[in-house]
């Protein structure tokens, strides 16, 4: 990670981390995380095994 500079304000990130916290947490339970936008799903967290194996089936590498 990038050095704080002086005289810069950063936003809190808390509340972020606290959301990526238990995505990852609920991920390595085996579950998936939607992600979803005016009610549309747009992305899935998965574990990495699942993502690979996605990607094999599809026939692209990871």
């Amino acid at each position: 990670m990038r050095e704080p500079q002086p005289g810069r304000r950063y936003a809190d990130t808390t509340l972020l981390e606290s959301a990526l916290d238990l995505y990852i947490e609920t991920v390595k339970e085996g579950h998936t995380v939607p992600l979803t936008k005016d009610d549309e799903l747009v992305a899935v967290i998965v574990s990495p095994e699942v993502a690979e194996a996605g990607l094999r089936a599809l026939g692209r590498e990871s």
